[in-house]
């Protein structure tokens, strides 16, 4: 028994082909097509982002980076960050935690120049953060983060999931139906498929750390095996 089945970017962009075309997957792509579809997946796997998608891409080591006394920013250094996870600072002894903030709290913050150790950082681009209180001493900040999934390549896989494959394919093959002409009946049919495939992707990509027992009901009587009165069971009314 093996769990290492997996598609190459070109073996997907085939299969979209052959949903979208009615040409059977196993021809060569043309350029043109293989640009488009390619295209198209890139799109898409630095989007998914918004339906909040846990890719599994956490790093498992904290991106460490300097803080300059009285400066208020310093930047991780990094550029695949896709959401900040946990932050620490340190100014030589213990790792003291940081508060990721949004830019609402950032902007009640009435003295954002008082100086002291930073317990609130504001994430304000993709490697820049805003700390608070301002470093009163030099030190560094440890940041655990997410990373946006990597870019596409032809004879590599596809950075999601396994399990999340046939969904994409069908996201993928919406997403290029205009550039092909498939007529607006069948694409709103795709376009239903797509959001259903947006939610199984959700769905498959939530953080499961327990198992928890399935309730299976019985439709065919009680709880203890008795049947109730004056209803129906399996299509059969039952005094």
């Amino acid at each position: 028994m093996t769990t290492a089945f997996s598609l190459t970017r070109t073996q997907i962009a085939n299969r979209v082909l052959a949903k979208v075309t009615k040409v059977t997957n196993d021809r060569s792509m043309a350029s043109v097509d293989a640009e488009l579809v390619y295209q198209a997946i890139d799109l898409r796997l630095k989007e998914m982002s918004k339906m909040g998608t846990f890719w599994r891409k956490v790093t498992a080591v904290p991106v460490s980076f300097s803080l300059t006394a009285g400066t208020l920013s310093a930047s991780a250094g990094a550029a695949d960050i896709l959401w900040p996870v946990v932050m620490t600072f340190s100014d030589g002894d213990d790792d003291l935690p940081i508060a990721i903030i949004g830019k609402t709290e950032y902007a009640a913050i009435n003295d954002k120049g008082r100086q002291g150790t930073p317990t609130q950082a504001l994430w304000e681009s993709p490697t820049k953060f805003m700390f608070y209180p301002v470093p009163s001493v030099d030190g560094t900040a440890k940041l655990l983060y997410e990373k946006i999934a990597d870019d596409t390549s032809a004879g590599a896989a596809v950075d999601i999931e396994v399990s999340m494959i046939r969904p994409m394919i069908d996201i993928i093959k919406y997403d290029v139906a205009d550039d092909y002409g498939v007529d607006e009946s069948i694409q709103r049919r795709w376009q239903a498929e797509a959001r259903m495939a947006e939610i199984d992707i959700r769905k498959l990509g939530a953080q499961r750390i327990s198992l928890t027992a399935v309730a299976v009901d019985d439709f065919d009587g009680r709880p203890d095996g008795t049947r109730p009165s004056g209803g129906y069971i399996n299509s059969d009314y039952v005094e």
